[in-house]
């Protein structure tokens, strides 16, 4: 199993409980509670590990500062209406922070967060929020919404999938379509599309979670 703890650190801090779209137009002191809950979310999962020696200090420190260039200059490309470039601004600081992880992946062998449950949460986020931003940075539609509708479902599957309950699991998908279809009179592509990109990504990682 890949130990991805740094990875994760970096995507908890800037999407699993944060809106990516709000944080571009964060100002003064807004922005830098952002950077200093950056800070603390990658600490969470690396303290117990890349504080003890040099090259995980070095490393934790310049992913850190990396990150913390990237938060600023995200803002400043919003300003700017950048939007495209925002977007490879995320992929440039994904594969900064999974090569900052793979230079000291050894390290995570002896944390306190097993590397089974690390790779969980880095499920449970690709299946919500990746997906979530997929849809609001590139599906036609307004990007300031908080969520599009699915995200609960995806999430829900994913739990009930990994746990042996796929009753559970597509019941869950059921009841979100349901609801949907109860509240909204416009039918829209991504009610197939949400449930589709779940049903993938949870069964891709229970494959290789569980292989």
């Amino acid at each position: 199993m890949i130990n991805m703890h740094l990875v994760l650190g970096h995507v908890v801090a800037d999407h699993s409980f944060t809106n990516n779209y709000k944080i571009r137009k964060y100002r003064g002191a807004r922005l830098f509670g952002h950077m200093l809950w950056s800070i603390f979310a990658i600490l969470a999962f690396t303290f117990d590990t890349l504080l003890h020696n040099t090259r995980g200090l070095v490393v934790l420190a310049t992913l850190v500062a990396f990150h913390i260039w990237g938060d600023y200059q995200r803002v400043k490309l919003y300003e700017k209406g950048k939007r495209r470039e925002i977007d490879l601004l995320e992929l440039i600081l994904l594969s900064g922070a999974i090569l900052a992880n793979w230079l000291v992946s050894r390290e995570f062998s002896s944390s306190f967060l097993s590397s089974e449950f690390v790779y969980y949460l880095m499920g449970m986020s690709i299946v919500s929020t990746g997906v979530t931003y997929l849809f609001r940075n590139f599906y036609p539609g307004p990007e300031s919404m908080s969520d599009i509708e699915g995200i609960s479902e995806r999430l829900a599957f994913f739990i009930f999938l990994l746990a042996g309950k796929v009753e559970f699991a597509y019941l869950s998908l059921a009841l979100g379509f349901l609801y949907r279809l109860l509240r909204f009179r416009r039918r829209n592509p991504v009610w197939w599309m949400s449930p589709v990109l779940g049903i993938v990504i949870s069964y891709l990682w229970k494959f290789t979670l569980y292989r």
